[in-house]
Order: C-alpha cells, then sequence, then structure tokens
C-alpha cells in the first residue's frame, strides 16, 4: 500500500511540535518554582517536568524513526515515558487531598483582611491602655535590669513626673544617678535589689521632698522575669499617701489628747483619795493630841504617821505606774524564754491565789519560746493579766457561791509568733466595755480596789516587745487574754536560758 506523503508530513510536525512544546513547558515551570519560594510542595513541580520532558521526548522520537528505524531506542524512551507517568499518576492520587486544602486566592485574601482588621483591633487596644496609664493617679515607672546588676529606666507615666518632678525624657536618656535625686535613689535600691534577689513582689514606704513639697509614698515593685529565667524589669506603682498619713497623725494625736484628759482625771481623782486621808489623819491626830498625856498623844502620833506612810506609798505605786505605761522598753533588752516566764509568774501567782480556793494551771510547751525584751517586764505584765483574772473569779464566785476557781495559761506558737493565752472562768468582760478596758484609769472596781492602770500597763509591755494584747469571751464562759509577741532566732537565746530549759 502506498504512502501518502502529506500524511507523513502531518505525523512528523505533530509530533516535532508537540515535543518542543512539551520541552518548553518544563522550562516555563522552572522559571515559576525559583520565582515563588513559597510554594507548599515545589517537588511536585520537578515531577510534572520530568513527565512532560519525557512525553516529549518519546513524540521526538517517533518523528526520527520515521526516516531511521531505531525502534529499540524508541521503546526505551517510551518505557522511561511510562514509569515516569505512572510514578507521577501515585504520587498525584494521594496528593490530592492536601492540594484541595489548601487556600484559594479568595480566602487567602479573607484571611489577610481578617489580620489586618485584628492588627487595627490591637492597635486600638494599645491605644487605650496608653491613654489609661496617662490618666492613671498612680505613678507608674519602669525599670530594667542590667546584667550587671545595674538598673535603668525605661519610661515613666504623667503621674510620676507630677510627683517626683523627673521628665519622662530626662529619666530615660540620663543614668539613675543624674536624674533621680541621691537621698531618694539610696533609699529606692535596696528594695529594688531585694525584689530581683527573692523574685517577688516588694512593697514598701518612703518619704522625701519633691517638687511638690514633702511627700510620703507608697510602692509596690513587681519583678517580670524572662523566658530564661533571670528578672528583666521591675514593674512599679506608687501612690501618694501623704494626706492619709496626715490623716492618721491628727487622729493619733486627738486620741493622745483624749488619753491625757483620761490619765490627767483618772489622776486626780486616784491621788486625791490618799491625799486626802492622809490629811484628814494629820489633822485628826494634831487635835486629838490636843490634852493628852504625852504617851497617848505619842502613841496616837505614831498611829497617823503610820496611816499617812501607807496612803504615800499608794500614791508613789499610782506614779510607778503611770511611768510604767509608755510603748518602750525600759532598759537593756535581751532573748529569752517566754515559756520560763510565764511558769515563774504562775507559780508566784499559784502561792498567792491557793488560799483563796482558786488554782492556776499551766499548759507550756516542751521546747523554748524565745522572744526579745525585758523578763521582769514581762512577768509583771503576766501577773497583772493573772490579778485581773482572779479579780474576775472572785466577782463571780461572790454573786455564785460554789462556782468553779480556775485561771488556765497556755503557751503555744503560731504564724511565727509566742502566744500566752490567759483564761479565768469568770463571768467574762460585757461587750460595751470591750473597748474601753485597755484605757489608762479605766475601772468596774469600787474605789481603793483598783487603779485601773493593770491592762493598760500589760498592753504596754506587749507593745514595747513588738507584740499586741487581744481578748475575747470564750464560748464556756470566762474571759480570755491573748498576748502575742514576735518571735527571735532561738540561736539569740541567753546561754542561761539554754540552760535552765
Amino acid at each position: 500500500m502506498p504512502v501518502d506523503p502529506d500524511l507523513v508530513w502531518l505525523h512528523l510536525i505533530s509530533d516535532v511540535a508537540t515535543g518542543l512544546a512539551y520541552l518548553s513547558i518544563p522550562a516555563a515551570l522552572v522559571v515559576f518554582a525559583m520565582r515563588r519560594r513559597d510554594l507548599a510542595y515545589p517537588w511536585v513541580f520537578v515531577l510534572f517536568a520530568a513527565f512532560i520532558i519525557a512525553c516529549g521526548a518519546t513524540h521526538l522520537m517517533h518523528a526520527y524513526t520515521m526516516f531511521t528505524p531505531a525502534y529499540e531506542a524508541e521503546g526505551l524512551v517510551k518505557a522511561i515515558t511510562a514509569a515516569v507517568s505512572v510514578t507521577t499518576a501515585i504520587v498525584l492520587w494521594p496528593l490530592l487531598p492536601r492540594l484541595l486544602a489548601l487556600p484559594s486566592p479568595e480566602a487567602m485574601a479573607r484571611e489577610v483582611e481578617d489580620r489586618r482588621a485584628a492588627e487595627a483591633r490591637a492597635v486600638a487596644s494599645e491605644a487605650r491602655s496608653a491613654a489609661f496609664i496617662a490618666h492613671l493617679a498612680e505613678a507608674l515607672f519602669v525599670i530594667r535590669v542590667r546584667p550587671d546588676g545595674s538598673f535603668q529606666a525605661e519610661t515613666v507615666n504623667p503621674a510620676f513626673e507630677r510627683l517626683f518632678g523627673i521628665t519622662a525624657q530626662e529619666i530615660r536618656r540620663q543614668p539613675l544617678e543624674q536624674a533621680v535625686p541621691e537621698a531618694m535613689l539610696a533609699a529606692a535600691l535596696p528594695h529594688w535589689h531585694q525584689a530581683v534577689a527573692q523574685r517577688q513582689p516588694v512593697d514598701y514606704v518612703m518619704e522625701a521632698e519633691t517638687p511638690a513639697g514633702w511627700r510620703v509614698w507608697q510602692t509596690v515593685l513587681v519583678p517580670m522575669v524572662s523566658a530564661e529565667g533571670p528578672v528583666e524589669r521591675l514593674l512599679g506603682s506608687a501612690r501618694d499617701i501623704t494626706m492619709t498619713r496626715r490623716l492618721q497623725a491628727d487622729l493619733l494625736q486627738s486620741a493622745r489628747l483624749a488619753t491625757v484628759g483620761t490619765m490627767c482625771a483618772g489622776l486626780a481623782h486616784e491621788t486625791s483619795q490618799p491625799l486626802n486621808a492622809a490629811m484628814l489623819w494629820l489633822r485628826s491626830a494634831r487635835a486629838a493630841a490636843e490634852g493628852l498625856q504625852p504617851e497617848a498623844r505619842l502613841t496616837r502620833l505614831h498611829t497617823a504617821f503610820g496611816v499617812v506612810e501607807g496612803q504615800l506609798r499608794r500614791a508613789g505605786d499610782l506614779v510607778a505606774r503611770i511611768r510604767a505605761l509608755p510603748d518602750d522598753e525600759a532598759g537593756a533588752t535581751q532573748v529569752f524564754d517566754v515559756g520560763r516566764t510565764a511558769a515563774d509568774a504562775v507559780a508566784t501567782a499559784s502561792g498567792q491565789y491557793a488560799p483563796e480556793g482558786i488554782e492556776v494551771i499551766l499548759h507550756n510547751l516542751p521546747g523554748p519560746l524565745p522572744v526579745r525584751g525585758a523578763p521582769a517586764r514581762l512577768e509583771q505584765a503576766l501577773l497583772q493579766l493573772l490579778a485581773n483574772a482572779r479579780d474576775a473569779v472572785q466577782d463571780r464566785q461572790a454573786g455564785e457561791p460554789g462556782s468553779e476557781g480556775r485561771i488556765t495559761v497556755t503557751l503555744r506558737e503560731e504564724a511565727g509568733e509566742a502566744v500566752v493565752e490567759v483564761q479565768d472562768t469568770g463571768a467574762g468582760v460585757p461587750d460595751a466595755l470591750r473597748d474601753s478596758i485597755f484605757d489608762p484609769f479605766f475601772t468596774t472596781r469600787d474605789p481603793g480596789r483598783g487603779s485601773g492602770l493593770g491592762l493598760p500597763l500589760a498592753a504596754a509591755v506587749a507593745r514595747g516587745m513588738g507584740g499586741r494584747i487581744d481578748q475575747h469571751n470564750a464560748p464556756e464562759g470566762g474571759a480570755v487574754f491573748t498576748m502575742r509577741l514576735a518571735l527571735a532566732p532561738l540561736a539569740c537565746l541567753q546561754p542561761a536560758e539554754e540552760a535552765r530549759i
């Protein structure tokens, strides 16, 4: 069968054109892949390029065999093309779900718009936060901690500028030693070092002369810890409490004046009794001695002198109690065991109260409770509390004969404090009198039975030792006086105290 020349040329031109086109397409893919570095699966382009090149080589080889019968070479090219085609098909189908999951240009555009909106909201939020900080009444400042442990201010708010008279530019551009007054910086640095060392918030109060006058402020430092561990910055908040301190001072002064007035009235009342009694006895002795025999006159005078001496001694004891009221400890202080002092006070009270039918019980601890102060003054304060408890027990027994007479002293350690609790079986303290029992010269006793200085003296001793005295009524009845004293380091306990323990 003769071959149609036109048909031959049609196959030849078609195969050559298809082969050249197949060879140009991979070149375009390579250029696209090189310019777009953000492609999700770049190796797919390489696989498709190999597939297209293999197909183009097949067409060119077919055109070549039309003039030269190289059928073995053509078969080899077709085999390679088949292998590349099958590989591409096998890889493409599992990859198809991933390719379909890639966002479309519309989805990517929406995502970009969403991100821009989120960034705009973040910028607006930052602007609102900056406005809030700028209008905040408290002074805010940020201190950067350098690697060598020194400090440098990063920023401050307008309230800081108004309080301390230091602008944000000055404190950022200049070293702290130049921007902040020397005395103020020297007082603040220990607290800054403490916050860095402890990695915990620090609260402290400072006062100094500022451009706005003498100011007192309370500062809270919060360390900002980096991901690596060290403290990078200190966030500080300073609040002006000058007016609060002034009001507190005014209230304290008013309370002191009221206390002084009460003390003067009580002192006049208490001292007038022994002085009047002494004066009356002197007049009585003088009047009675007239016309008496010398021996009778001498006896009368001795009796009068004894009464006068007793009344003057009572007035002197009252003055001594008043002198003991200040908070400061008199004389040198030491670290001693409060349990030993309480045992001595209980032993003294037990010997005095046992004939009256009142039992004094001590619940002590096996170990020491070290406190700092004067043991003699603490023993005196405990004896005052025990005497007050005895009076309460006797008052109840007078109204309820046969009622139990017991005073219990309990020692314990609680929240870093040494606690001494004195509980009696009396009637308790009425609620209306609870706020007045520690006032000087306040007493519910009959004239001559109490001066109203026992509980104030005990409270003054507790305050002088860094503690306080609280009072409440037990549910089963009776008053409970709780003395809380600051614990001292056990290592500071006196050797003599350790030997007695």
